[in-house]
């Protein structure tokens, strides 16, 4: 098992002889994470998704140590929504978000819901184990979301016009974004072996264990040829220029700096606006949403059961050319 969960057992262990479902010992909240990870495990969550289940469910923890609460059994739903009102006071530092380079900032709205989602899930497992008599977060209820229901900016031609007439070094790279929709962060870890011949294949790094195998156009291949030549000799980064922090930053803030900065802020302007363009352009075109799903990488149209891996490859050729 996973490195990220035996580390937070440490002080879990039970008497010899004792299983943890006895009644005659207590359950810890180690003990309990460490089991419900154990099972999430089953699904095939990536190791990404897994320590993010792991670095939350640790955080209401310790909250919840903070104001007195030992045990995860002592757990109500006044407490529950006593975390949320902290979560949603709480300011974090965000230096992707927006032009700023400070900019403090709440939680957005889908983070509190995915948190509400992960501990509505985490204790009906306690209760199901009987460790609990009932689930405090079952009568907590998942907020609306004024971000998901706005539409998502995309770029006119006239700003990529404007974009690539001060791209510089990173024309290459904002033209993969424009012309295939891959998040700004598999674009970074894209290397040699991810162009085979007119494919590309790469694990996304959202996911960890999500496989792309999608064709991209020509036109691609023929801007990016000297980068993938290169890259291909030793299996590198097709953009070895943008493995630094900084040169990501930069890279970011070229995009940004077309744009008044209230105008960044309020349509959220940055390098995955490229994604929300190719999606509104393929649309825009006629291409079906689960043929956009699948050049997208999406698990589902609607984050829940429509999988994108059944669209078969001559179904995607035709719309890259």
């Amino acid at each position: 098992m996973s490195n990220i969960y035996l580390k937070q057992s440490k002080h879990g262990t039970t008497q010899q002889g004792k299983s943890p479902n006895s009644p005659s010992t207590l359950v810890s909240w180690e003990q309990a994470i460490l089991k419900f990870l154990t099972y999430a495990e089953l699904r095939k969550i990536s190791q990404q998704h897994a320590s993010n289940m792991s670095s939350r469910l640790v955080q209401f923890q310790r909250f919840c140590e903070s104001i007195g609460l030992q045990s995860f059994q002592s757990v109500n739903v006044g407490h529950a929504r006593e975390y949320l009102v902290y979560r949603m006071n709480q300011h974090i530092h965000n230096k992707y978000k927006f032009a700023t380079e400070n900019f403090s900032t709440t939680p957005a709205i889908s983070t509190i819901n995915r948190e509400i989602s992960l501990y509505t899930r985490f204790f009906q497992f306690c209760l199901e184990h009987e460790w609990i008599k009932r689930n405090p977060w079952r009568p907590i209820h998942r907020f609306p979301d004024p971000v998901k229901r706005r539409p998502r900016y995309s770029f006119n031609e006239s700003e990529i016009e404007s974009i690539f007439s001060v791209a510089d070094e990173f024309y290459d790279y904002y033209y993969l974004l424009l012309h295939t929709g891959i998040r700004p962060t598999d674009g970074f870890r894209l290397r040699g072996n991810s162009i085979n011949g007119s494919y590309l294949t790469f694990q996304m790094a959202k996911t960890g264990d999500w496989m792309v195998n999608i064709p991209i156009p020509s036109s691609v291949i023929s801007q990016l040829s000297a980068r993938i030549s290169a890259a291909q000799i030793d299996d590198d980064l097709i953009f070895p220029e943008l493995s630094a922090d900084r040169q990501r930053k930069y890279c970011r803030r070229r995009v940004q700096e077309v744009f008044e900065p209230a105008f960044v802020r309020g349509k959220f302007i940055n390098l995955h606006t490229f994604r929300h363009t190719y999606a509104h352009n393929m649309l825009d075109r006629g291409m079906p949403k689960e043929v956009l799903q699948t050049f997208l990488g999406h698990r589902s149209i609607r984050t829940t059961e429509i999988y994108a891996n059944w669209v078969k490859g001559k179904d995607l050729e035709i719309w890259v050319n």
